[in-house]
């Protein structure tokens, strides 16, 4: 565990107590977490970092493999927009993704320079490789080890001044008596210990929500970041997109699927047949459309689906091996060799890791509609950047790193010239947010947090409700969901550990219900979002984004959904990034 300065200890109604204060609180510390930590210290500011687990090694991050596009100036970008847009089937905002391009670029210049893990030319440049990923001809990537990668991130925010507050939930947001942000309360699960951050900015880099799902890195990805800024009164967007199924391998919880399809592997139903083919897919195929042309092949009685990676040679299998190595390591443990015996898999749920919803933000920077709250990463809506589908991971990476960037430039402007809310004017919101953080751990009895989460996700990862959509299936899931709200809100915890799961699962349950409530209004299907009810896109009328906006208090509070315009959305990022880099 890092070290830590500056923590006030007291003592509340017999808990250990320690209190923080700094200019930025960022919640999570991922790619976009470290970045934006780093970026905010660098711009002048005083920041802490808060994550569930050891920075750098939370979350999906490093098991990302070494996919990350990588436009330069000489290439064709008006071709890469046009393919990406077609295929992820629209709703992109063409310019928001020419300025991530650009950004990403000078962003990873700019860590090759400072010694980031990248494979290299003679003359010191990155590398670049060229892979047809999910249908695109025209993706240039980065040869990066995620692995190594976070760990120069972290020592790069260390170096900066970033603090490290580790193995800490955060559980709710705090508001002074003006309704104004004014840091968050949670818990060290390790120590016992609870936890106050006074914070006049407040950076959500803290990843999606896959409730759990299936693959490495999501055990703890349960949509805190979303469910504590749409209690605290910030809106979510393109919700309708958080239901994603990713590739996953039978033996073993995998990533990379992407990269070997690109290097020839094929996808075999129970007859032999190619399943892309027969759907008249492209191979490789989106995502989403390989998703959907698994579920299919399964629903119809055509499976096991086999992945056939004899195709590929022992050189491409050994650089793919390098690339993704934890997923290697894993899958040699199983004693099986998948490249010689084609073996089942399916399609893993993995929420919106693989979507394009989050939280809302109105401006280049994260700007959200609550002043000092800002969003980087997965926590933020995609759709701008990923459109309906998934930018898995080649541009997730990109968009991660670059809104980082930019988030902590914002969340370091905001501050400046605004100090730590004074203690007085929020102790009425730490007593409430601390009262609520234990009360599942004081409480005699209820129903355990892993029997609710259970529940929870045979309501959300059932493909019938979250793929194959229909508004009679969608309100019968909205209504469960809201009885499964309730009853997480009388969960028990035996100890800090199950507390933790107490507070996820509430989150996560929010979260359900925001995203089906925006299925509910989208009738269409396009991308993630497929309704049988509506089975084509709806035109022009459906080029625009669901917002959704949580009324009410409680459990018996429920989301508001309406469509705003991308033409709404300032594409400005914010100013000092280039000099930034430069440094």
């Amino acid at each position: 565990m890092a070290e830590v300065e500056g923590g006030a200890v007291m003592i509340w109604r017999g808990y250990r107590v320690s209190e923080w204060t700094c200019d930025v609180l960022v919640i999570g510390s991922g790619l976009a977490g470290l970045t934006a930590a780093w970026a905010a210290a660098r711009a002048g500011a005083r920041v802490l970092v808060a994550c569930k687990g050891f920075a750098g090694a939370d979350g999906v991050s490093p098991f990302a493999g070494g996919v990350v596009l990588y436009l330069l100036p000489e290439d064709d970008e008006e071709e890469f927009l046009r393919e990406h847009e077609h295929l992820n089937e629209g709703l992109i905002h063409a310019e928001v993704l020419r300025r991530v391009i650009r950004q990403n670029a000078s962003l990873w210049q700019a860590w090759g320079r400072w010694g980031a893990p990248l494979e290299r030319e003679m003359d010191g440049s990155p590398r670049r490789r060229w892979l047809r990923i999910g249908g695109r001809s025209h993706v240039p990537r980065l040869v990066v080890d995620s692995v190594e990668l976070m760990r120069f991130l972290r020592r790069l925010a260390l170096r900066s001044g970033v603090r490290l507050l580790e193995q800490t939930c955060l559980t709710g947001l705090l508001k002074d008596p003006a309704g104004a942000l004014a840091g968050a309360v949670g818990f060290r699960r390790q120590d016992g210990e609870l936890v106050i951050v006074r914070a006049p900015a407040v950076i959500v880099a803290s990843g999606g929500c896959s409730w759990r799902g299936a693959h490495m890195g999501q055990h703890n990805v349960m949509g805190d970041g979303y469910a504590m800024a749409a209690r605290f009164g910030a809106e979510l967007a393109s919700m309708e997109f958080c239901a994603s199924y990713v590739a996953t391998c039978s033996l073993f919880d995998s990533h990379g699927q992407c990269v070997l399809a690109a290097l020839g592997g094929q996808f075999r139903n129970r007859l032999g047949e190619n399943i892309l083919i027969r759907h008249g897919l492209p191979e490789p195929a989106p995502t989403h459309q390989l998703a959907l042309a698994m579920i299919l092949e399964l629903l119809e009685g055509r499976g096991p689906v086999r992945f056939d990676l004899r195709g590929i040679s022992e050189e491409e299998r050994r650089d793919w091996e390098e690339r993704f190595p934890l997923v290697a390591r894993g899958l040699q443990r199983t004693g099986r060799d998948v490249f010689a015996e084609p073996v089942p898999w399916f399609p893993g749920f993995t929420g919106s890791i693989g979507g394009s919803g989050g939280i809302r933000w109105q401006r280049l920077g994260g700007w959200t509609s609550i002043p000092g709250l800002f969003v980087a990463g997965d926590a933020a809506m995609r759709t701008p950047i990923t459109g309906a589908g998934s930018g898995i991971t080649f541009l997730n990476l990109a968009w991660a790193g670059v809104s980082g960037l930019w988030a902590g430039l914002s969340a370091a402007g905001w501050v400046r010239g605004r100090s730590a809310p004074e203690p007085e004017r929020t102790d009425r919101a730490i007593e409430e947010g601390l009262r609520e953080t234990v009360e599942p751990l004081e409480r005699r009895k209820g129903p355990s947090p892993r029997s609710v989460l259970r529940q929870l996700q045979q309501v959300v990862v059932d493909p019938c409700v979250s793929f194959l959509r229909t508004r009679e299936g969608l309100q019968a899931a909205l209504s469960r969901i809201r009885e499964i709200r309730r009853e997480a809100e009388g969960l028990q915890a035996r100890d800090w550990h199950d507390l933790a799961c107490c507070h996820e699962v509430r989150h996560a349950a929010l979260v359900a219900e925001a995203m089906l409530a925006s299925a509910v209004v989208r009738e269409e299907s396009r991308g993630w979002h497929r309704r049988l009810d509506f089975p084509n896109p709806g035109g022009p009328v459906w080029e625009v984004w669901t917002a959704a906006r949580l009324q009410g208090e409680g459990a018996d509070a429920d989301f508001e959904v309406w469509l705003w315009p991308p033409s709404s959305l300032r594409a400005e990022p914010p100013e000092g990034a280039d000099d930034l880099l430069r440094g």
